[in-house]
């Protein structure tokens, strides 16, 4: 896997000057992992290490179903980023994607 490197969303200027609440967004993703079958359970377990990924289950035969919550977008592509360039992994396809922008009024 490579470094954690990910973008953040920062306040902007404007939204600083006219007093505009700090936008945080929440991202959920449903992500379909193939992976060769014979490392199908070593895969699954790095996947689950990294923050925010949480696996649904297996077919056996190498596909895996999992969920990335993350606070921004390029965080999540970060990590779906990370997901395909696992070691045993064949290919990765975005199956659902969801993301709300929560105001924080402080």
């Amino acid at each position: 896997m490579r470094d954690n490197k990910m973008s953040t969303v920062r306040r902007s200027r404007r939204d600083f000057l006219t007093g505009a609440p700090h936008k945080q967004s929440e991202h959920i993703a449903s992500v379909l992992v193939q992976a060769w079958p014979e490392r199908l359970t070593r895969v699954e377990a790095e996947l689950t290490r990294l923050p925010g990924v949480e696996s649904h289950g297996s077919n056996g035969a190498g596909k895996l179903i999992i969920t990335v919550e993350t606070r921004s977008d390029g965080e999540l592509l970060d990590k779906i980023n990370r997901i395909e360039t696992a070691d045993g992994v064949i290919a990765v396809s975005l199956v659902y994607h969801h993301a709300e922008e929560i105001v924080d009024e402080s």
